[in-house]
């Protein structure tokens, strides 16, 4: 069974709303940051996921992500580097989060996705930010992918 876009997001959430630093979670275009106003407020930090493309290979399926994590920084800038800290050290506690899933086999009834079978990709960069989008947010952002055995079997295809 692959698993689909919709699970992935799911265990973003899932993250997110039990990581006792985060306080609101989105996905979706970074537009959707800049705009925020017009469309939902935030309470921060806020972590967000945004779609990057998606590959298929030789037998295996890739989603692709962008993650970040962002706060509010004082006018006078003078927790900007503890905001830069504590980012950073969410976006690696998303990384270990996932490792953890893709490593431990869970009960059926708890553990419905079969997250033995990803691979975590990881881009190896994190890249920080400061002053970004309209409210002059501080944080990091990274890519990180799931790598998900696929095969060409027509056996499973909703036609008749």
């Amino acid at each position: 069974m692959i698993i689909t876009y919709n699970q992935i997001l799911k265990e973003f959430e899932t993250f997110a709303t039990n990581h006792k630093q985060i306080q609101n979670f989105g996905n979706g275009d970074l537009w959707e940051i800049v705009e925020h106003n017009q469309l939902t407020d935030f309470n921060y930090p806020l972590f967000w996921v945004a779609d990057q493309p998606a590959t298929l290979g030789d037998g295996v399926f890739t989603w692709n992500f962008n993650v970040m994590a962002m706060d509010l920084v004082n006018k006078d800038e003078s927790n900007e580097n503890e905001v830069k800290s504590d980012m950073c050290q969410v976006l690696l506690d998303t990384v270990a989060y996932f490792e953890h899933k893709t490593d431990v086999v869970g009960t059926p009834a708890t553990n419905k996705v079969d997250w033995l079978k990803v691979n975590l990709v990881r881009s190896g960069t994190l890249t920080s930010f400061t002053e970004r989008f309209e409210d002059e947010l501080t944080g990091w952002g990274m890519n990180i992918g799931f790598k998900i055995p696929f095969s060409y079997d027509n056996c499973n295809l909703p036609i008749t």
